[in-house]
């Protein structure tokens, strides 16, 4: 079991208890007198027989706020993710903290700062470094790199789960897509692992027919499914950053109470994906700090119900290189999240806006996550690490401890050190030539490529992973998803792709 990093103190509350219940009873106010977009029969009815409202020409379900609150409670506060490894487990929630990988869509030059599509062989690479670093607790071999070079769109998330469940054992994540779930579901089963699901809600309160059907295969399971609200002040949601909130929140309970009325005791965690826009351009703003407090607001929010939180609070920002801007945006929008009570958190290798991924980054970031986790684990509280009798040994005249006992028995195993970052004096750094960060971390990418080998498929895991992909191939082909002129290169790309 990985059991991540705990934290030993309180999540701050940035909401009082009265704001707190305003949003909630904001949010049920919202599902009772206008209701949740549901637009797929099937859910309609399943919330027509529970209790709700259900207009079918409309497709508008209203939900009572006793059901809502019902459902809430049927929640559980941890889940477990296993991976095809069972050493590699992870259990999502309570006081643990974990680290997923991030998410990008295009290669990064770290020469040139461009972007360009990644092969297959990159995105296995990805796996690769991903299963060597000690932070990276669940992988997302479905969102690093979602523009693969000749992979048609409908089988890039396939592809990529494949190469993830061939190049790392830990726990991976999954989405949906034009019902590639159900193929993602076929191959964690196939390896005994389960997978957990990040679906849409669209803002404000929408759920569209694709969602929905990920979200029976999932519950039927009772597989864990992640809600992803994604309104954004003052372009999908009202201006005011409170608002999006009760969106989310209405959008959240939502999701949960369908859910729970298809498989009572379901695993659901939230995943907001809110937040700001920029205030020129509009564009969405992960690394604003509107951003991370509404994902604050929604942390306690899941802390007072016992939902568990996956936040991209800091995955990534809009800084367009390896720089000290990323570093900022990273590592204080993690920081925020993980002090206010989130519990999984997506992180390592995205850039410029989820516009791109870097293992070089993916190695950056293990730095930021060592180092937030050491925080979390704070100090032992003791009579031995109080020291006071060492103290008064000593005295307070000045005096060094470096050659006491005590001090030998804690002065290793009480100490983070990072991978990447150099903590070595400015005068050595000079002797050695100046190397830069981006250098090194692209050294420590280079030695887990040529060292670190993962626990390979057996051979009978390997063709169950290749037939099921068959199956999807043929049925996307037989849908007119997959095109014929896109076959060939696709086949090329594929037969080219695998790792000695």
């Amino acid at each position: 079991m990985r059991n991540g990093f705990l934290r030993r103190f309180k999540p701050v509350d940035v909401l009082t208890e009265q704001e707190l219940s305003a949003i909630h009873q904001g949010a049920l106010e919202i599902l009772a007198s206008c209701g949740a977009n549901v637009r797929q029969e099937r859910t309609l009815k399943l919330l027509d027989e529970a209790g709700c409202l259900v207009d079918y020409e409309t497709q508008m379900a209203r939900i009572p706020a006793g059901m809502a609150e019902e459902c809430l409670r049927a929640v559980p506060s941890s889940y477990e993710i296993r991976a095809r490894d069972p050493k590699r487990n992870v259990r999502i929630g309570g006081d643990r903290v974990h680290f997923l990988q991030g998410m990008g869509m295009r290669y990064v030059d770290p020469d040139t700062w461009e972007l360009r599509p990644a092969t297959l062989r990159e995105h296995a690479e990805v796996q690769i470094v991903g299963d060597a670093l000690e932070n990276v607790h669940v992988m997302d071999a479905l969102f690093s790199f979602t523009d693969i070079k000749d992979v048609p769109g409908i089988m890039q998330q396939l592809e990529g789960l494949a190469n993830g469940f061939r190049y790392s054992s830990k726990a991976q994540h999954y989405g949906y897509m034009k019902d590639s779930d159900q193929f993602a579901i076929k191959m964690a089963q196939a390896l005994g692992a389960t997978l957990d699901a990040e679906i849409d809600v669209a803002p404000p309160v929408a759920f569209y027919p694709e969602a929905l059907d990920a979200i029976w295969r999932f519950a039927e399971l009772g597989w864990c499914v992640w809600a992803s609200p994604g309104g954004r002040a003052g372009a999908t949601a009202p201006g005011p950053l409170a608002s999006v909130q009760v969106q989310s929140w209405a959008g959240t309970i939502a999701f949960i109470v369908i859910t729970q009325l298809i498989h009572k005791g379901t695993p659901v965690g939230l995943h907001p994906c809110d937040g700001v826009v920029h205030t020129k351009w509009a564009h969405g703003m992960a690394c604003a700090p509107e951003t991370w407090y509404a994902r604050a607001m929604s942390n306690q929010l899941c802390r007072c119900y016992g939902i568990p939180v996956t936040t991209a609070a800091g995955f990534c920002g809009a800084a367009k290189e390896f720089d000290y801007q990323a570093g900022v945006e990273k590592s204080l929008g993690v920081l925020s999240s993980v002090m206010t009570g989130s519990h999984l958190h997506t992180l390592h290798g995205s850039f410029a806006g989820e516009l791109g991924y870097s293992n070089i980054l993916q190695v950056l970031d293990d730095d930021i996550a060592g180092s937030i986790g050491r925080y979390l684990l704070g100090a032992d509280i003791d009579d031995e690490t109080l020291a006071v009798d060492e103290q008064l040994e000593m005295g307070t005249a000045p005096v060094s401890f470096m050659g006491r006992p005590l001090t030998r028995r804690y002065w290793a195993r009480d100490r983070f050190e990072p991978v990447a970052a150099d903590w070595d004096t400015h005068a050595n750094w000079v002797k050695s030539g100046k190397v830069g960060l981006v250098s090194r971390a692209r050294a420590r990418v280079d030695a887990i490529l040529g060292e670190h080998k993962p626990d390979p498929l057996t051979a009978n895991q390997q063709k169950l992973i290749d037939d099921i992909l068959q199956e999807a191939r043929e049925y996307y082909r037989a849908n007119g998803l997959l095109a014929e002129d896109e076959w060939a290169p696709y086949v090329a790309a594929v037969e080219s792709a695998t790792l000695p």
